[in-house]
């Protein structure tokens, strides 16, 4: 657990960096006719800051010790990845390594969202009764 919680807090400054706005227009230029097919309330804007928003938010529970405090809502979100979570957006992902940006700070944010499950399993959250690995895949 010591080195979980050690891995989180090196990852934290990695999630402090900037938004990548730029390749998030570039990846909606890019498939702007696969957007247009989507329904007009979808934004791949707000869907993955909504996304990092949840991890680094959960983040800043566990950092700050009072895991106890994280809403249900909030960890189960942190059972899918966004391809999972925003499933519209599937044709995006075996592309976004194109968008080194976006990329970058889609792993990051699954490395975390990973470790965060392993930690809130060991911890025996109690808001959940099952096994936590048998709802994810925890490999990086």
């Amino acid at each position: 657990m010591v080195n979980i919680i050690k891995q989180l807090a090196e990852l934290e400054s990695e999630l402090k960096k900037p938004f990548p706005t730029r390749d998030i227009n570039k990846i909606c230029e890019d498939y702007r006719t696969d957007f247009l097919n989507l329904s007009v309330d979808v934004d791949i804007f707000e869907d993955f800051r909504y996304y990092c928003v949840n991890i680094s938010g959960t983040l800043s529970y566990v950092l700050g010790d009072v895991i106890n405090q994280i809403p249900e809502g909030q960890i189960d979100m942190l059972f899918k990845s966004f391809f999972e979570y925003y499933n519209q957006y599937e044709f995006l992902e075996g592309q976004i390594a194109n968008y080194h940006h976006f990329f970058q700070e889609y792993k990051t944010h699954e490395q975390t969202r990973k470790l965060l499950l392993q930690l809130l399993s060991n911890n025996h959250y109690p808001f959940k009764r099952q096994n936590l690995y048998t709802k994810i895949n925890l490999t990086f």
